[in-house]
Parts: structure tokens; C-alpha cells; sequence
């Protein structure tokens, strides 16, 4: 099966009108694996808890639920939680990538584990993982 994983800046993007560019790629990249134009993807519960966290502090409450329920209810995304076994490998990963994020580890830990390459993002320190390819736009891997 064709998968990708979702950052949370794509999620907090597509919601966050003010952010430009981005805002439109996070759309086209949601609405892509919505209607099933791009893989289906996953949704790891730190990714789940940092997007709704974001969204909920910084815009209104009412735009974080509505967004775990528009992921819950499509058929594209996947919300999954976190191994214990993705947790130890984050540490290992946070302690020799400096310019990784504990939440991104915790992604890149879930990814190694479930074998899928394909990460949309616009975070670039994605880039110096091996076995992770980053797209930062409505782009389908497998087409």
C-alpha cells in the first residue's frame, strides 16, 4: 500500500490562513490525501498532539477539533499511536541529529519502524536522515 506520514506543520498550515505560500501547499496536500490524489497518511500521536496544541493556543479551539475530526473521518489519514519501541529510538536520534527536534525523532523513529520513506513537510531537518524523503508539496511518490 502506498503510505506517506504527515508533519504537523502541514496540519497547523492548512489551518493557519496567514501563513502565505505554505497555507496553500498544506491545503493541496490535505485535500490530495483526502480525495485519494496522494497516498494515504499517517498521523502519529505526538504529530496529532503538537498540531492540535498549536492550533488550539494560537487561533481558537473550535479549528483544533474540527481538525482531529476532519482527520478521523477521511478516508486518506490514518491517526496512529506511537510505539513504545519509536519513543527509545527518538532519544537515540535526538541525541546524535543536533538539529532535530525531539516531536520530529519521535517521526522519523515511527517511519524507520514502519518502513515508509515519504514524509510531507516543509521542516527541512528532515533532510540529513537517511531513508526520509521530504516533500513539501502536493506530490505523489508513487505516480
Amino acid at each position: 500500500m502506498a503510505r506517506a506520514v504527515v508533519d504537523s506543520n502541514v496540519l497547523i498550515d492548512y489551518k493557519d490562513t496567514g501563513a502565505g505560500d505554505r497555507h496553500g501547499r498544506a491545503t493541496d496536500i490535505v485535500l490530495g490525501i483526502d480525495r485519494g490524489d496522494l497516498p494515504a497518511a499517517r498521523v502519529t500521536d505526538y504529530v496529532l498532539l503538537e498540531s492540535l496544541n498549536w492550533i488550539h493556543e494560537r487561533h481558537r479551539h473550535d479549528i483544533a477539533v474540527d481538525l482531529r475530526a476532519r482527520l478521523s473521518d477521511s478516508a486518506g489519514f490514518e491517526l496512529v499511536h506511537s510505539a513504545q519501541a519509536d519513543f527509545r529510538r527518538a532519544v537515540e536520534l535526538f541525541e546524535t541529529y543536533d538539529g532535530i527536534a525531539f516531536g520530529d525523532a519521535t517521526l522519523v523513529a515511527h517511519m524507520e519502524r514502519e518502513s515508509i520513506e515519504w514524509l510531507y513537510s516543509f521542516d527541512d531537518d528532515f533532510d540529513v536522515i537517511d531513508g526520509v524523503t521530504r516533500l513539501d508539496g502536493p506530490d505523489d511518490p508513487y505516480a
